[in-house]
């Protein structure tokens, strides 16, 4: 008993920079994607990510809202999270620069030839 008890502060500490989030999303699932199509998913999870937040912000304002949005929300959350990340992730693995929404659209990854003019009738 003592020693959980003294190890308890310590594995607390290990358990706080676990990201469980992760559990959410499968690894490589937008390998097979192109630059230009990372964005768009990127944009509507962070559009869902808003909508997740204030529906858990107007949960909170009712007495049992902290428990009610964390059994509802917390899941979905945690899962949109990871699916940013990953898509961020996606992005890097791919050299596409930055798929943020708002930025620029992302160039194509070196080597790819551009493309070619349209045709002159």
């Amino acid at each position: 008993m003592r020693l959980l008890v003294v190890l308890a502060p310590f594995l607390g500490g290990c358990a706080q920079n676990l990201d469980l989030g992760i559990l959410y999303a499968a690894p490589g699932k937008y390998d097979y994607l192109r630059c230009q199509d990372l964005p768009p998913r990127l944009a509507g999870a962070v559009a869902r990510e808003k909508q997740l937040d204030d529906l858990i912000s107007r949960a909170n304002q009712e007495p049992a809202g902290a428990v009610v949005s964390s059994a509802a929300y917390s899941a979905d959350l945690a899962q949109v999270r990871a699916e940013q990340k990953i898509l961020r992730q996606a992005a890097v693995d791919k050299n596409c620069g930055s798929i943020e929404p708002g930025a620029a659209p992302p160039a194509a990854p070196p080597g790819t030839p551009p493309p070619a003019p349209p045709a002159r009738r």
